[in-house]
């Protein structure tokens, strides 16, 4: 079965340690601690200092266990 994975939700971890200012608040961005997903503002300015996070678990299709209203199991 071929996992699915969602477009526009990669997540990627800092590289590197810096402090940024987000709208007027400093934060603290810590080497292979801070997380962000894709389209987040510090990803945007700071994207050199960020790499793509290689998961150990994809999420798979489930089978639904028990039957939706009106459905018929076999």
């Amino acid at each position: 079965m071929a996992l699915k994975r969602q477009e526009g939700r990669e997540v990627f971890v800092a590289t590197d340690s810096f402090t940024a200012s987000l709208d007027g608040v400093d934060i603290d961005v810590i080497r292979g601690v801070t997380l962000v997903r894709e389209g987040h503002e510090l990803l945007g300015r700071f994207g050199h200092l960020f790499k793509p996070v290689e998961p150990h678990y994809e999420v798979r299709d489930v089978e639904q266990a028990t039957a939706a209203p009106g459905e018929r199991r076999g």
